[in-house]
């Protein structure tokens, strides 16, 4: 059974036409939902009445589409706003923004400023802590990880194992690493941003051999031997050595294992800005599936499988799999492309796990008939691939045939159904990487993944009054 919502990743031992600086990390997904959420905001309102998950995601969305000028003239609104919550948001994000950028002291100015507002709220315990191991005081940050850890589980009423865990994991990591407050100033992330925008276009430095195994030149394997004495999963590699080999070297910009450690280093890494942190994944995957296109093409290799059991496959197919699942969305087609070429064409065996993703994408951008094709191939243990179907039925106007294939899902894994079609469910005790087969938490991924995709089919509705 494919793994949700990580693949299978290796450890170390998007157009060939140069792409435009900051554009590329927004897509027309993002561009819609911005329009949709900016109508929410014409007129900040009144107290009691902030809608703030909507503000928080329409900062995070800015941010990823790489509008920080927005961003910050919509912070400043939502600091002066009557609503104490909404003002309480803002202050919230201008310490996580300020502290990302090195300005430590007002990061602290905004960190008071929002506890005096609503110092019940969680998002204080990783600004806190996020704060302070940026300033380096990494016994202080333990601390405070440890105090708040203790009061956010003495609350009985929700769930913080998730938060607790990350708060923990923030004060153990090494803040040289990502969050240095020294000679960089906070900026790590800005400056790869910046290296990224100033690589040239990709260009083709491999070649197949066996028709199916991905190999470096002389000139990129040599980088690529040394990055590994520098990456960061490294144990032994001296602090920061990455980085510096990172925005020395342009070919670093030509390397899918490179780019993929990176995208992987910054999925796993605690920072204090998390909207810089997916901006940079995202302008990592960007590059990612920018240069597999080039390489592709440049090899002829288009219609080539490049199976996972050749190791020098390994980095693109990871990269693709993220890529898939970072933009990936209900009716957006974006991402399909190389969704298809992982799945149907590179890697049939799938070990990415990104079988079930093609199928809801192919039933949601109008290709039914294909999803049915792919679904059909799913390992027998494979319930998400088996829901999909469903959604692919019902796409082609088969109702009969949906509501057959629904019956036979719910009698399969019922704890999936139960928990997808549920108004509010309770988030079950999740275990990182892995779920038990038929349980509570392989239904509660599948409800975060897939019910949008759900709802935007219509299949939902139709699902639950039938």
């Amino acid at each position: 059974m494919p793994r949700h919502p990580d693949p299978v990743r290796r450890k170390p031992p998007t157009d060939s036409a140069p792409l435009p600086p900051r554009k590329r990390r927004g897509n027309s997904h993002e561009q819609r939902l911005i329009t949709l959420l900016e109508a929410l905001f014409t007129h900040l309102p009144s107290p009691g009445q902030g809608p703030g998950p909507a503000a928080d995601l329409l900062l995070d969305t800015y941010l990823d589409a790489a509008s920080p000028r927005k961003a910050e003239h919509f912070l400043a609104a939502l600091r002066e706003t009557s609503s104490a919550g909404l003002r309480a948001l803002g202050w919230q994000r201008q310490c996580a923004l300020d502290a990302a950028r090195g300005r430590l002291s007002s990061a602290w100015a905004a960190f008071h400023e929002a506890t005096r507002l609503n110092p019940a709220a969680p998002a204080l315990a990783c600004l806190e802590v996020s704060t302070l191991m940026a300033e380096g005081r990494r016994d202080e940050a333990r601390h405070k990880a440890g105090l708040w850890a203790a009061r956010l589980a003495s609350n009985p009423a929700r769930d913080f194992s998730d938060l607790i865990a990350h708060l923990h994991d923030m004060a153990r990591h090494d803040p040289a690493v990502i969050t240095d407050a020294g000679p960089d100033n906070g900026r790590v992330i800005e400056r790869i941003l910046l290296q990224i925008d100033a690589w040239p276009a990709p260009t083709c430095h491999y070649r197949l051999r066996q028709a199916e195994a991905l190999a470096p030149d002389p000139a990129l394997a040599r980088l690529e031997a040394r990055w590994a004495h520098v990456s960061p999963f490294n144990d032994a590699a001296a602090p920061g050595a990455w980085l510096d080999m990172l925005l020395s070297e342009r070919l670093c910009g030509e390397s899918f294992l490179v780019l993929n450690d990176m995208a992987e280093m910054m999925q796993q890494a605690p920072v204090g800005n998390p909207a810089s942190a997916r901006a940079l994944i995202r302008a990592l995957l960007l590059r990612g599936e920018a240069l597999r296109r080039v390489v592709l093409a440049d090899l002829q290799a288009t219609d080539h499988p490049l199976p996972w059991r050749h190791p020098g496959n390994q980095p693109v197919l990871c990269l693709t799999a993220d890529h898939a699942r970072q933009f990936s969305a209900p009716g957006d087609d974006t991402a399909l492309a190389p969704l298809r070429w992982s799945v149907r064409v590179a890697n049939p065996s799938d070990e990415t796990g990104l079988r079930d993703l093609l199928v809801h994408s192919l039933a949601s951008c109008g290709h039914a008939a294909e999803a049915l094709v792919v679904a059909e191939h799913a390992a027998p243990d494979d319930s998400f691939s088996r829901h999909g179907r469903v959604l692919a039925l019902f796409a082609l106007g088969q109702p009969d045939d949906a509501r057959q294939a629904l019956r036979e899902c719910q009698a399969g894994s019922p704890q999936i159904w139960k928990t997808l079609s549920a108004k509010a469910p309770r988030k079950p005790k999740m275990q990182p990487g892995v779920y038990a087969l038929g349980g509570r938490d392989e239904a509660w991924i599948y409800r975060q993944t897939y019910l949008e995709y759900w709802k935007h089919a219509g299949a939902l509705a139709w699902a639950t009054e039938s």
